[in-house]
């Protein structure tokens, strides 16, 4: 395939997106910097038909809004590999997320094939073509791109369309069309790429650690951090690393002297950012106690709960292999843990755990919880040469 020429006028592009948007489909990628900046700097547009690849120039002065409107039309597919970042820009540039995604590195889970994968070993493993990979640290902003550069852009999104009508048949074969489409919708939740503060504090390192008003401290830190470096497009780590707004929430300091001797807090001579952060503090202490964030328990797990927790997880690794559907798609073991917790206290709907929610449940949960709760057994058979695990009920035959 010949290189094209980078798209940098306005008319063209028009033209394109109305081309695209009666074709009713079509696959995307993007290449983008976030070295020193909050918001990613969108430098190259790869679009692909399936029958030719165009490439648009988003530092030439275009405007994108009808691209854009493009991928968050449900009446249009859109095809990605990866796409969550790709998404990322879409919800920050058009205000709101995507619509009718198709994944490929998704899809490719639901069908025998390790998730996530890249693409290189995608496209090899399901159409028989060989990618070079040469340009994942080049700068995408500098003009002229080099006729390496436009190759790299092409092949990332060129055999898109070919994968999904690969994928989506292999999908349509095995009956998981709809689990696909369930995992894809998760990209039409804008909390997909933004999480509220409360869980992101959950997820930082040293966080379980804290009392309820540390994790208020440690939720208004976060909210605070973020606001800060989006008005100043800067990353969050040029202000305050994550583990130095763990130990502030820890300490809750209340003068500026107590924060200034902290290690790791680039900006602790600003006066307004040491004001900033003893406002937070004093903020949260004026919660009231009911209406904190609940402290994460301490897990301490007797040897049978790890043996069961070992247990489940064997079963769901062979299951997954039996049936052809990635364990990493499926869940972590956490999500296991999540599932023990509910079989010992259900709780609300609400809090219903992943594994017991969609497709999740059908394919996999239920059958733990059956084997929990004794409705089901866990059978191996076949050591050495085709070993199975399987979950089956009392008096079934196995196999």
């Amino acid at each position: 395939m010949a290189v094209p020429e980078l798209i940098t006028s306005q008319a063209e592009l028009d033209s394109l997106c109305r081309q695209w948007r009666a074709a009713g489909r079509f696959a995307f990628d993007t290449e983008f910097i976030r070295d020193d900046t909050y918001d990613a700097a969108l430098c190259l547009v790869q679009v692909a038909d399936g029958q030719e690849v165009s490439l648009i120039d988003p530092t030439s002065g275009l405007d994108l809004a009808e691209f854009w409107e493009l991928v968050c039309d449900p009446a249009i597919l859109t095809i990605v590999h990866a796409g969550k970042e790709d998404f990322d820009l879409c919800l920050r540039i058009a205000g709101k997320p995507p619509r009718n995604v198709f994944d490929v590195q998704i899809a490719a889970g639901f069908v025998g094939l390790p998730y996530p994968m890249s693409l290189v070993r995608l496209v090899d493993h399901v159409l028989g073509k060989r990618l070079k990979k040469e340009q994942t640290l080049t700068d995408w902003l500098r003009r002229p791109l080099t006729n390496e550069q436009l190759t790299y852009a092409v092949d990332d999104v060129r055999h898109l369309p070919a994968l999904h009508a690969k994928l989506s048949h292999r999908l349509g074969q095995q009956v998981r069309t709809e689990w696909a489409r369930e995992e894809f919708a998760r990209f039409e939740d804008p909390q997909h790429y933004r999480p509220p503060p409360q869980e992101r504090a959950y997820r930082i390192k040293g966080a379980t650690r804290l009392d309820p008003l540390g994790l208020a401290v440690l939720e208004g830190l976060i909210e605070w951090r973020d606001n800060w470096a989006r008005e100043k497009n800067r990353p969050t780590r040029a202000l305050i690393r994550d583990d130095v707004l763990c130990e502030i929430a820890r300490r809750r300091p209340t003068q500026t002297s107590d924060l200034a001797v902290l290690r790791g807090f680039p900006q602790s001579r600003n006066p307004r950012i040491l004001a900033d952060v003893l406002r937070v503090i004093e903020s949260a202490r004026a919660i009231p106690p009911s209406e904190l964030p609940a402290a994460v328990p301490l897990r301490d797990e007797s040897p049978m709960e790890k043996a069961t927790l070992d247990l489940v997880s064997a079963a769901m690794r062979g299951i997954c292999f039996e049936e052809g559907v990635s364990q990493e798609l499926v869940g972590s073991a956490s999500r296991l843990r999540e599932l023990l917790d509910s079989a010992r206290e259900p709780g609300t709907a609400e809090q219903r755990p992943a594994l017991l929610s969609g497709w999740r449940h059908d394919f996999i949960g239920r059958h733990l919880l059956a084997l929990l709760d004794g409705r089901a057994q866990l059978h191996f058979s076949g050591w050495p040469g085709n070993p199975r695990i399987e979950i089956v009920a009392p008096g079934e035959r196995a196999g």
